[in-house]
C-alpha cells in the first residue's frame, strides 16, 4: 500500500510540473502577434546621398603687389606689321616702353590704348625669321624713362600713393584699391567685403607682399564627404538640399560644382570632398555646421513599398500578401515582383504590385515573459538587410517619399 501511495505522490508532482512547464509555455505563445502589414504606396521616390560640412566662402583670396597693372598710353604696331630689335611697340602712361626683342612680324596685338596690363601679361605676339611665334610681355625690354619713378614696376617695390579703400568696404570687380607712385594701380581682382588692408599712403610695398584680403559673403558654399561607395553616383550639377544646424526649420538650395577626384583614407575607408555652391545662403555665416543632401535619381507616380517588405531568394525578389479564408484563418500568398529604384527605407516596385495592395513586414517584438525579441521572419531570405535594389540608392537615402506616408510601427530594414 505504501508503494502505491509513494508512486501516486511521484505522478502529481509530475503532472504538475508539466503542467507549470505547459502553462509557462502557453503564456509566451499568446504574446506572439502576428506579422505586421503595410500597403504600397504610390509618389514620389528618391534617392539621395548625405553628408556633413562646413560653410565656406567661394570667394576669399588675397590681393598683392603683383597684381598691379598699368594702364596702356599707346600702342604703335599692328598685325603684319614689320619691326626690328629695339622698335617701340607699347607705351605706357607712367613712361614704361615695351619694345621688339628680336627682328620679326607683328602677328597678333592683345592691348588696345586705356587697357590694363599687369605683370606678365601678354601684349602681343611676333614672329621671328625661323617661323616661330612667340608672346612679348609687360616687363619685356621695358625700360622707364621716368627716373623718379624708381624704374620699371618689374622691380622689387612699390611706392602706394592712394589708398582707396578701407577694411569693411564692399568692393567690385576691377575696383580701384591702390595707386603707387610709379603709375600702376592694384584693382579688386574679385568682387566682394575687404576683410583686411595692411597698406598706407607713402608705405613701400613689396612687388609680392599681401596687401589686403576679400571675402565674398554672398556667394558661398559647403563641402561634404561622400563614401568611396557612393561618389560615382555624385556629379556636378546635380541639385542638392542643405539643412544648418543654427536653422532647423529651414532647407536651403544648392548644387554640386565638384567632386574630388583623390580620396582620404581614414581606417580603411575612403571619402571624397564634394563641393556644393548654396544657391542662396539667406542669412547663413561662414563656418555653420550644415547637412547635406545630393538628389541622385527620382522618379514620379512611382509605386514602393518598405524595403524590409521585399525578400530575395536566389535571383528572385518577392512580397507576402496576406489573405484570410472563410474560418477567418490568416494566410500569406507569394508575389513575384520588379523592382527599380531604392533608398534606405523604400523600394520601388515596378512589376507585382498596385497601389494600395496590403504586404507584410517583420515585426520586431518582445515575447511573453522573456526579456529577449526577435525579427518575425515569415519564410524565405531575410528582407531589408539583404535587399538591394536593381537601380541602386545612395548608403544615405532620403525618409518619406512624397505622395505616400510610411508604415506606422514599420519594421526595422537593414543596410
Amino acid at each position: 500500500m505504501k508503494k502505491w501511495i509513494i508512486i501516486s505522490v511521484i505522478i502529481v508532482v509530475i503532472c504538475g510540473a508539466s503542467a507549470w512547464f505547459l502553462l509557462g509555455n502557453t503564456d509566451q505563445t499568446q504574446s506572439v502577434e502576428a506579422a505586421q502589414t503595410t500597403t504600397a504606396q504610390k509618389g514620389k521616390l528618391e534617392v539621395a546621398v548625405s553628408g556633413s560640412g562646413s560653410v565656406t566662402a567661394i570667394t576669399d583670396q588675397d590681393v598683392t603687389a603683383a597684381n598691379t597693372i598699368l594702364v596702356v598710353d599707346s600702342v604703335s604696331v599692328a598685325a603684319g606689321d614689320s619691326v626690328d630689335n629695339g622698335d617701340t611697340l607699347v607705351t605706357f602712361n607712367n613712361g614704361d616702353v615695351v619694345t621688339a626683342p628680336y627682328d620679326g612680324e607683328i602677328s597678333s596685338v592683345s592691348v588696345s590704348s586705356g587697357s590694363g596690363a599687369s605683370q606678365g601679361t601678354i601684349l602681343l605676339r611676333m614672329e621671328d625669321e625661323d617661323e616661330v611665334i612667340s608672346p612679348v610681355t609687360r616687363g619685356d625690354s621695358s625700360v622707364s624713362t621716368d627716373s623718379s619713378s624708381g624704374g620699371s614696376t618689374g622691380g622689387s617695390s612699390l611706392t602706394a600713393d592712394t589708398v582707396s579703400v578701407k577694411e569693411g568696404d564692399v568692393v567690385e570687380a576691377g575696383a580701384t584699391l591702390i595707386t603707387f607712385t610709379d603709375g600702376s594701380i592694384l584693382q579688386a581682382p574679385v568682387a566682394g567685403t575687404i576683410i583686411s588692408l595692411s597698406v598706407a599712403s607713402g608705405d613701400s610695398v613689396q612687388s609680392s607682399a599681401t596687401v589686403a584680403h576679400i571675402t565674398n559673403y554672398s556667394t558661398l558654399q559647403t563641402t561634404i564627404s561622400v563614401d568611396e561607395l557612393d561618389v560615382t553616383k555624385v556629379a556636378v550639377g546635380q541639385a542638392v538640399k542643405i539643412t544648418a544646424s543654427a536653422f532647423e526649420d529651414e532647407t536651403f538650395e544648392g548644387v554640386v560644382t565638384k567632386v574630388a577626384t583623390v580620396g582620404t583614407s581614414t581606417n580603411g575607408v575612403s571619402t571624397f570632398d564634394v563641393t556644393v555652391q548654396i544657391t542662396d545662403p539667406k542669412s547663413l555665416k561662414i563656418g555653420m555646421s550644415t547637412e547635406a543632401s545630393i538628389s541622385i535619381e527620382s522618379k514620379e507616380d512611382a509605386i514602393y513599398v518598405p524595403v524590409e517588405a521585399v525578400y530575395t531568394s536566389g535571383d528572385e525578389k518577392y512580397v507576402l500578401v496576406p489573405t484570410s479564408s472563410d474560418d477567418s484563418t490568416q494566410s500569406t500568398n507569394k508575389i513575384t515582383v520588379e523592382t527599380g529604384i531604392t533608398n534606405d527605407t523604400f523600394v520601388e516596385i515596378t512589376s507585382g504590385l498596385a497601389e494600395g495592395d496590403s504586404v507584410q513586414i517583420p515585426r520586431v517584438q518582445s515575447s511573453g515573459n522573456s526579456s529577449q525579441g526577435g525579427m518575425m521572419m515569415p519564410g524565405g531570405d531575410f528582407p531589408g538587410g539583404n535587399f538591394r535594389g536593381d537601380s541602386s540608392g545612395g548608403r544615405s537615402g532620403v525618409g518619406a517619399p512624397t505622395g505616400g506616408a510610411a508604415p506606422s510601427g514599420g519594421g526595422q530594414g537593414g543596410n
